[in-house]
C-alpha cells in the first residue's frame, strides 16, 4: 500500500505545473480518486469529491490560476486538486462528510465571485448509494448541490469498440444459432408445457436492474428459495461454487445438460442487442445476491454483465465466491479488445469441460 501511495505521489510531483497552481492532469487525478475509493472501502472511512465548473463558460487560464490559488488557501495538505474533465476541476476531501464539504464549496464559490468568476459545484459522497437506486429504477444523481453518485465520476464510459463488437457477435450468433434456438423452443414446449422463456430480474451496469431472458430449464413455479439459501451458504463459507443441478429435482428433462452447455442462455443475445448486457463481462447477479455484496464487490458493476467472461473461462465452478469477485473486477478494470478475443477463444473449451463434468457426475450417480 505504501509503495502504491509513493508511486502516485511521485507521479503528482512529476506532473506538477506551477502555471496552474497544482491542478493536476485528468489521468493522474482519476488514479488518485480510484485509490482513495479503494482505501475508503478497505478502512471503512468516508470522503467527498467536489466538482467545480463555470456557470457561463469553460475555465480560462486566468480562472484556473485564480481558483488554484483560492483552493490552496482554503484546503488541507491532505486534499487533492485536479481536472475531472476538460471543463470541471475536482477536489478530493478525505475523511470529510457532506455538510463540511458543502461549507467548503460555498466558501470557495463566494471567494471566486470577488474575482468576477462565477462557479457552481456538485458534491459526490462516499459512502453513498454509488449505483442506480434499484427500488424505483431512478438514478441517484441529485441536483447540483445534492449528493451525487460517486460512480458517475469513478466508472469509465463503456468503450465504443466493445459495443460494436457486441452487435457483430450477436448478429453472427443469431445467424448461426437461430435454427438451434427454434428447435430448443419446440423441444421445451413438448417435454415441459408452459412458457418457453424464463424471465428474471438481474442487476447490470452500475446496479441498474433489467429483465434477463433464458430458455426455461426448470419446472413451472419452481421454488427459488432453494437457490437463495444455497447461494447464501456459498458466499459465507467461500467454498467452491458448486451448482445445484446435479441434485436439483426442479429441472425439466435434459435440464442438466441443457444448462451445462449454456444453450439455455442463448436468448441473452437479445439482452445484448437491447443494451442490457455485453457479450463479455461478469455474470449478471440476482437482486438478493446484490443485497449481500460488500462495497468492494460492486466494482464488478463498473462494466456491463456478459454472456461469457473471465470467470467463466477461469475455472468457474472450481473457484470460490471471492475468487469469482476478483476475476470479475480484474476484467472490469483491464478490459481490452485483445482480452475479449482471448476470452472468446477459451469459451468453447470451457463449455465442453462443463459438459464432460456433467456427464461424469451422472455416471458416478
Amino acid at each position: 500500500m505504501q509503495s502504491r501511495i509513493k508511486q502516485i505521489v511521485d507521479a503528482l510531483r512529476s506532473s506538477f505545473s506551477p502555471s496552474v497552481e497544482g491542478v493536476h492532469p485528468e489521468g493522474i487525478f482519476r488514479e488518485i480518486l480510484r485509490h482513495e475509493r479503494a482505501v475508503a472501502e478497505r478502512n471503512n472511512h468516508n470522503f467527498t469529491v467536489l466538482a467545480f465548473y463555470g456557470q457561463e463558460k469553460q475555465f480560462g487560464t486566468h480562472d484556473v490560476l485564480t481558483l488554484g490559488k483560492v483552493l490552496h488557501e482554503r484546503l488541507r495538505a491532505t486534499d487533492f486538486i485536479g481536472w475531472l474533465d476538460s471543463s470541471t476541476i475536482g477536489v478530493i476531501l478525505p475523511h470529510t462528510g457532506s455538510r463540511e464539504a458543502s461549507g467548503v464549496a460555498e466558501q470557495i464559490c463566494r471567494k471566486m465571485t470577488t474575482h468576477q468568476v462565477n462557479l457552481d459545484y456538485k458534491l459526490y459522497l462516499y459512502p453513498c448509494e454509488e449505483y442506480v437506486k434499484r427500488e424505483k429504477g431512478l438514478s441517484s444523481r441529485g441536483a447540483n448541490h445534492g449528493e451525487c453518485s460517486l460512480a458517475d465520476i469513478c466508472v469509465a464510459p463503456f468503450p465504443a469498440w466493445k459495443r460494436m463488437l457486441d452487435i457483430f457477435l450477436c448478429l453472427f450468433g443469431l445467424i448461426v444459432f437461430g435454427p438451434v434456438m427454434l428447435l430448443i423452443a419446440a423441444g421445451i414446449k413438448i417435454i415441459a408445457p408452459g412458457p418457453v422463456l424464463f424471465k428474471q430480474e438481474r442487476i447490470g451496469f452500475r446496479g441498474k436492474p433489467f429483465m434477463l431472458f433464458k430458455f426455461r430449464s426448470m419446472k413451472l413455479n419452481a421454488d427459488t428459495g432453494v437457490h437463495k439459501d444455497h447461494l447464501a451458504q456459498l458466499m459465507k463459507s467461500n467454498v467452491k461454487l458448486t451448482k445445484l443441478d446435479n441434485v436439483d429435482n426442479r429441472l425439466i428433462p435434459f435440464g442438466k445438460i441443457f444448462r451445462a452447455s449454456g444453450l439455455d442462455e442463448l436468448p441473452q443475445l437479445f439482452n445484448i442487442i437491447r443494451g442490457d448486457m455485453s457479450f463479455i463481462g461478469p455474470r449478471p447477479c440476482v437482486p438478493y445476491e446484490y443485497d449481500q455484496l460488500n462495497s468492494w464487490h460492486k466494482h464488478r458493476f463498473d462494466t456491463y454483465p456478459g454472456l461469457t467472461g473471465l470467470w467463466q473461462v477461469s475455472g468457474k465452478n472450481k473457484t470460490t465466491f471471492t475468487e469469482m469477485m476478483r476475476l470479475d473486477i480484474a476484467y472490469s478494470l483491464r478490459r481490452s479488445l485483445v482480452k475479449d478475443f482471448m476470452i472468446l477463444l477459451k469459451t468453447f473449451p470451457a463449455v465442453m469441460e462443463q459438459i464432460r463434468d456433467c456427464k461424469e457426475v451422472k455416471r458416478a450417480q
